[in-house]
């Protein structure tokens, strides 16, 4: 053999060496490929590692991982969920994961948050915000009886636009719902107007007026209004403690009425099956919407009477007059299983719950940031510079926030492509 062909054997067997010997993923141990793990984020881990392979998809899919990582983050003395999970749901840990870990970096470093003024159009206290679109668009509505259709820029540098629409209703507008894109507003003169959503505005569509046959009861102004878009119905809240319940398909009479309360109704959340009624009464009503009755009336505190709902499938909200937040569990009939005593200082006039975070409004001009957890563990505290806060709305990490005069925008900053 000549001296090249003996050189080209043995580099043949050198790579075939060294292909013998290279190491992948797949061969490290289990514990050294989780430790690898613990420099992701688990949304890539879910979304990306998960998915290479049926061996990373056996690795990962074991809950122990992720309730691991989610004890790391809701720190030793706090517990989640706050009420047991739903055991059928094969996905839990590994979302709420996801939705933790992102809330957590998103409220807990507010460079990478933009935060931008609406103002210079209302000219008193917006008690209605509702967010639309991915966030993109925001709809006002204030005691000035002006409706606003505002759109939110892509880039934090840019003006918001606004379109105005001007005595939308005789009286001040308390409220906003939507279903798909037909928003519903609600005022002090006793109707529930609707408006479509186009590209030139808001166009007005029809007049809900409390049908003659309720007139005497339902006398009052309608302070509160909610939807559920999966039934195409939506709710209001009267000064004279009645709820109405409209069925968006089929006129502009109610279909429904029952009075649950002995004074105001000013808040409601409503689901498939159920809808939540707080009242100035110091109690929640829950009416089963398939049984058409009044499920229960449950007394909170005999101090101070509940001011905000949020309505989930396994968990409800409710905010007070004296800053505490009570958890009824669904599971249980409604049943308050817990009371936290908050770190505002006046009522809390709006609660948002999702798998990721809590966030609460209150009239001391704070919305605070918090874990889901039992205890609420304090993420961030944001200062309204537009006074008592009347209303927030949450949507795709976009939270809108109401005051005096002008609304408030809180966002992730966009990321702006570089150009040589």
């Amino acid at each position: 053999m000549c001296d090249s062909e003996r050189a080209n054997s043995k580099q043949d067997e050198t790579c075939q060496g060294e292909r013998t010997f290279s190491l992948s993923l797949l061969d490290l141990p289990i514990e050294v490929f989780l430790h690898i793990c613990t420099f992701l984020d688990a949304s890539s881990l879910v979304h990306g590692l998960s998915l290479v392979c049926k061996q990373f998809h056996q690795i990962l899919n074991d809950d122990s991982i992720w309730k691991v990582r989610i004890h790391q983050i809701c720190r030793p003395n706090a517990n989640y969920p706050a009420l047991p999970p739903d055991e059928n749901d094969e996905l839990f840990w590994k979302l709420s994961c996801v939705a933790l870990e992102r809330q957590a970096s998103l409220w807990k470093n507010q460079v990478s948050l933009e935060r931008l003024s609406l103002a210079n159009v209302h000219y008193s206290t917006i008690d209605g915000v509702l967010l639309m679109h991915n966030g993109e668009l925001c709809i006002s509505g204030a005691r000035d009886r002006t409706l606003v259709l505002w759109r939110l820029p892509n880039d934090e540098s840019k003006c918001p636009k606004s379109v105005s629409v001007d005595l939308a209703h005789e009286g001040w507008i308390w409220d906003l719902t939507a279903i798909k894109d037909t928003i519903y507003s609600c005022s002090w003169d006793r109707t529930i107007k609707s408006w479509a959503l186009t590209e030139a505005g808001l166009a007005h569509l029809t007049t809900y007026e409390m049908c003659v046959k309720f007139r005497r009861t339902v006398s009052g102004a309608l302070l509160c209004v909610t939807s559920c878009p999966d039934l195409a119905r939506f709710a209001t809240g009267s000064f004279c403690k009645s709820v109405l319940v409209f069925d968006a398909r089929s006129g502009d009479h109610p279909i429904l009425r029952y009075q649950p309360h002995q004074r105001a109704v000013i808040r409601l959340a409503m689901s498939s099956n159920f809808i939540l009624s707080a009242s100035e009464d110091k109690t929640v009503s829950i009416w089963d919407q398939r049984a058409g009755r009044t499920m229960k009336n449950i007394t909170l505190s005999k101090n101070s009477f509940p001011m905000s709902l949020c309505l989930k499938k396994d968990i409800v909200y409710v905010g007070d007059t004296t800053a505490k937040i009570h958890i009824l569990d669904p599971k249980k009939d409604f049943e308050p299983v817990k009371c936290y005593k908050t770190e505002h200082l006046k009522g809390i006039t709006g609660v948002h719950c999702s798998a990721g975070c809590l966030i609460t409004s209150s009239l001391d001009k704070t919305v605070r940031i918090s874990s889901p957890t039992d205890p609420p563990q304090p993420l961030t505290t944001l200062t309204c510079g537009y006074g008592e806060i009347a209303s927030i709305d949450y949507l795709n990490e976009v939270l809108a926030v109401s005051g005096t005069d002008a609304i408030e925008i809180w966002r992730p900053k966009r990321k702006t492509e570089c150009t040589l």
